[in-house]
């Protein structure tokens, strides 16, 4: 009896720190983020210089496109990470600040700008130059709410894809001042959409309060479909935090300290966790054995 009493009671304690854990926003970590641990290799790409700012895996290519902020340049590497391809440079930007790049499909990228810009353009096979202005009827630009502090404007997107039958749903990010996670639904039309309100950009949450204490900025995001996460990921806190469409926390994982400034994440074919850290280097994280 006394035995049966002492296995109840310690029952009885774990279920209460359980429930007191969720009762205070604490996260098990039990999603996709519970699967890297460890660091398999460090590239630096010295040819890129710096500024090195976000990237994107290309499922048509095998191939990953990088942006580099300031520069406008985006950069075509192979799947090793090691050999690149082309550099291709992008004309009549709005604000050559590009901060992140999301692949979705059919030859079709988005970028993210300081300005809160985002552009949807088409990079074809041997493009070297890209004009991106937004009166050309193969480039769209979306504006978002305008940002509070200067340089402190959107640093990521990505595209979830849909489950309706429509094009997609967009995530977006605010640098900080304050820290800010947006949502759209991808238009129907390929016409530029200049005001938020008729985009219909609303918050996933209010980020500032969710992520108190635990990002203190956000640096990029991704979308992985296998897993219908989304991933947030801040360079302050070097620290990458995984949600559900609707923004509901799963899990975080705190990143190695092997690259001073984590700026840009996306997932390999062989679902690697890929960062990019300015000024110029790749950080591979394969799944736990």
């Amino acid at each position: 009896m006394k035995n049966f009493i002492s296995n109840v009671t310690v029952f009885s304690l774990l279920s209460f720190t359980m429930i007191s854990a969720n009762a205070l926003g604490m996260s098990r970590n039990i999603g996709e983020l519970a699967n890297y641990s460890k660091v398999d290799e460090v590239i630096l790409l010295p040819e890129i210089g710096g500024n090195l700012s976000g990237i994107t895996y290309n499922y048509d290519t095998g191939t990953y496109f990088m942006v580099q902020n300031n520069y406008g340049k985006l950069f075509e590497y192979d799947r090793s990470l090691k050999k690149q391809l082309r550099v291709i440079e992008m004309k009549n930007l709005k604000d050559d600040d590009t901060e992140g790049i999301f692949y979705l499909g059919r030859d079709r990228f988005a970028i993210s700008s300081e300005d809160n810009h985002i552009h949807i353009f088409t990079i074809r096979p041997g493009d070297t130059v890209l004009d991106l202005n937004s009166a050309r009827e193969d480039v769209q630009d979306f504006t978002l709410p305008p940002p509070s502090k200067k340089n402190k404007g959107l640093e990521g997107v990505c595209l979830a894809p849909s489950k309706n039958g429509g094009r997609g749903t967009f995530y977006t990010v605010q640098e900080a001042s304050p820290k800010k996670v947006y949502t759209f639904e991808f238009p129907a039309s390929d016409a530029d959409v200049t005001s938020p309100k008729v985009l219909g950009v609303k918050e996933l949450f209010n980020a500032d309060k969710a992520l108190f204490l635990k990002m203190s900025d956000l640096s990029d995001c991704t979308f992985d479909t296998e897993s219908d996460h989304l991933f947030l990921l801040s360079h302050e806190s070097s620290k990458v935090m995984e949600f559900s469409r609707t923004g509901e926390e799963i899990g975080s994982l705190k990143l190695p300290t092997v690259a001073p400034q984590y700026e840009g994440i996306t997932f390999g074919p062989d679902r690697e966790l890929i960062l990019v850290s300015e000024p110029n280097s790749v950080v591979i994280m394969k799944k736990n054995h």
